[in-house]
């Protein structure tokens, strides 16, 4: 795992057999073990990581979810998109959250100068500066690199526990030469054109996120190409270090660190596993 989590991926034919990604009634159904416990000393908890074959430069991106993996001690799941092609590489996080946070927090990454002005925008808590590198041009790894990158969460409801309550919903991701922007529409609030199989943004709401190189000067066409789309599981690793563990009272009481909750309570993980209509990609 390229964050260092606490987690083991294991094969495409693996994770058939032990019923880790399978099709359910026609939807895609793609979890993590909720049955063994593990050793601490093993590569961690059996899950999948999916990254697509082809990727996308210009588009709109539709992902359907029935559900998502569920609030847990240790847990960090993402679905995202990644340039694996060249530098300089850039990452959009559509969906990612790490243990009991209530809602989705969307990021861009860049290596090189890339920012945005988020402000008076639906989401919550903006962050303008996208550079790895923090205030360089580029993003070695120092003191003062950047891993949050820029971005905004988004509204109550959009991830885990509540998402799930409410049936699920749509992310939209549209990404041109000169703007990315990120639609959360839940169940009860998919646009008509969606459901239609012709969606047609500029009739729906202001997305939560609306990075417009126009407002910031960064260049999207340059850093956020060549997109790869990722889907997977993980735990523990960077986001979830022992610091974040002790700050985490009800975790913390449960287990001394995050590796140990998550190697012998895989019950806690029952909630681990997206459930998938279909992810769909609109280019003209």
């Amino acid at each position: 795992d390229p964050t260092g989590g606490f987690v083991n991926y294991i094969s495409q034919s693996a994770a058939t057999s032990k019923g880790l990604a399978k099709v359910v009634n026609g939807q895609v159904w793609l979890g993590a073990d909720s049955t063994n416990k593990v050793s601490t000393s093993s590569q961690g908890r059996d899950s999948v990581r999916l990254e697509s074959v082809d990727s996308f430069t210009y588009g709109l991106l539709i992902a359907d979810m029935a559900h998502m993996p569920g609030n847990a001690c240790g847990i960090w799941p993402a679905y995202w998109t990644y340039n694996f092609d060249e530098d300089p590489y850039g990452e959009i996080d559509i969906v990612e959250g790490v243990m009991n946070q209530p809602n989705n927090i969307v990021s861009l990454h860049s290596c090189g100068a890339c920012s945005f002005n988020f402000n008076n925008q639906p989401g919550t808590d903006p962050r303008s500066n996208c550079n790895l590198g923090g205030e360089s041009n580029g993003c070695p790894e120092t003191d003062n690199t950047n891993y949050d990158g820029c971005g905004n969460t988004g509204p109550s409801g959009s991830y885990g526990d509540k998402f799930n309550a409410a049936g699920g919903g749509i992310y939209a991701t549209e990404v041109t030469a000169s703007s990315l922007k990120i639609w959360y529409f839940p169940r009860a609030s998919i646009p008509a054109d969606i459901t239609a199989g012709k969606p047609d943004p500029t009739k729906w709401p202001a997305p939560f996120l609306d990075a417009e190189q126009s407002n910031g000067g960064c260049n999207v066409g340059k850093f956020y190409k060549k997109q790869s789309i990722i889907i997977n599981i993980t735990f523990c690793g960077a986001s979830i270090d022992q610091d974040t563990w002790d700050s985490a009272s009800t975790c913390k009481s449960k287990a001394s660190s995050c590796k140990a909750f998550v190697a012998n309570n895989p019950s806690a993980f029952s909630e681990a596993y997206w459930l998938f209509n279909y992810i769909q990609l609109y280019q003209k």
